[in-house]
């Protein structure tokens, strides 16, 4: 089985925290404990980083909250790294990352095999505006493999790019790890970042609602996992709304410790309409949550509705299913137990065994013979 060095470029990076930058820690750090070398390059600041891999984190200015490039100061930087690093393939993330963009272009001047995957909706202005960059910078027709998190971002970026050889990479979690012995309480829970986008602000303006529909003995404390721009102004409308008795915020915990969280949790919620493939509701599944989230988008890779939770079209329906599992222990026993079976495909030994064959057909694409690739190769 081939060894790939591989280079993992985005903008972001931890320790900003969302599921993009988690993603590409756990991708590297999977991939190197299965013999691949995996090196991120980024531009966020951090370190010192005490990882299994190496970080490379380009100084440059970068855009207030957005946190990508500013300007071309780094390019010259990733270039040198790409052209000395002996990658055999270059993979950007995030369609929207510029680091990205730069990294795919510089991966072809300097005939390295390159994939690209997109972990967000497209839905409405943002289809528009990919059209429009692809117009002024034709990043679609280069030989790069293009790649979506789940069947409804591709077929997304299928409609946008013209293009229909767009494949899906699921994103992944170590399902494993998140099977604790439940100890369930009255407890809606929700991990996300506060940000306008993944709308926390429409969570806790349910919660009145939710409580009013439900007798005392069952009313629930609702947890926010999570920081961002949003929360103050969320904090806030939890005081005028008088519900500061049943809504808490956490701020960002450790992966252990929301483990902790979602065991002793009895539903969790994902407010959001533009969800690519979350790994919250991945991690969710896995500890045995029912989860009430939106439709459409990619949430239907994860949740079957009426199964492993419900899927919501509206603000009325997201309350009347958190009523309806809070109000039934029985109901979330038996959609507790569907949560936590058929997760293979969300693994993570499923998931490197399908990014290697992308690798492996980005090398084939681009036409020539992988870099070194003796140096990366063994026997099965």
């Amino acid at each position: 089985m081939k060894r790939y060095k591989i280079a993992i470029v985005s903008d972001s990076y931890l320790p900003r925290v969302g599921g993009l930058e988690v993603h590409m820690h756990d991708l590297a750090h999977e991939l190197t404990l299965r013999g691949h070398e995996a090196h991120v390059i980024c531009v966020t600041p951090g370190g010192p980083d005490r990882e299994i891999f190496p970080v490379h984190r380009i100084p440059a200015p970068r855009l207030p909250r957005i946190g990508c490039i500013r300007n071309g100061q780094s390019i010259p930087v990733l270039e040198e790294l790409l052209r000395s690093g002996g990658y055999d393939v270059v993979h950007s993330h995030c369609i929207w990352s510029p680091l990205g963009h730069a990294a795919a272009y510089l991966a072809r001047k300097l005939q390295l095999p390159s994939v690209f995957t997109l972990h967000s909706v497209l839905r409405g202005v943002g289809g528009v505006a990919l059209r429009a960059l692809d117009r002024l910078y034709p990043w679609s027709a280069q030989p790069t493999i293009l790649t979506g998190v789940s069947s409804f971002v591709a077929d997304e970026l299928r409609a946008v790019t013209g293009r229909s050889d767009v494949q899906i990479l699921l994103n992944a979690t170590r399902t494993e790890e998140w099977r604790l012995p439940r100890r369930e309480e009255q407890r809606v829970v929700s991990v996300l970042r506060f940000t306008k986008r993944k709308r926390p602000m429409d969570l806790v303006q349910m919660v009145p609602q939710v409580l009013s529909q439900l007798p005392r003995d069952k009313w629930p404390i609702f947890t926010l996992v999570g920081d961002g721009p949003e929360r103050p102004r969320v904090e806030r409308e939890v005081a005028r709304l008088g519900i500061g008795a049943h809504v808490e915020f956490t701020g960002v915990l450790s992966r252990p410790q929301v483990q902790k969280l979602l065991a002793r949790s009895a539903v969790f919620a994902l407010p959001s309409y533009l969800e690519a493939l979350p790994i919250a509701i991945l991690e969710a599944r896995s500890a045995g949550l029912p989860v009430v989230a939106r439709t459409p988008n990619g949430v239907a890779e994860i949740i079957e509705h009426g199964e492993q939770g419900y899927l919501a079209r509206d603000t009325g329906e997201f309350v009347k299913y958190l009523v309806r599992l809070l109000a039934s222990p029985e109901l979330r026993a038996r959609m507790s137990a569907k949560a936590q079976s058929e997760l293979e495909r969300f693994t993570w030994a499923r998931s490197i065994e399908r990014h290697v064959q992308i690798y492996a057909q980005a090398t084939e694409r681009f036409g020539a013979r992988l870099p070194e690739a003796d140096r990366y190769a063994q026997a099965a």
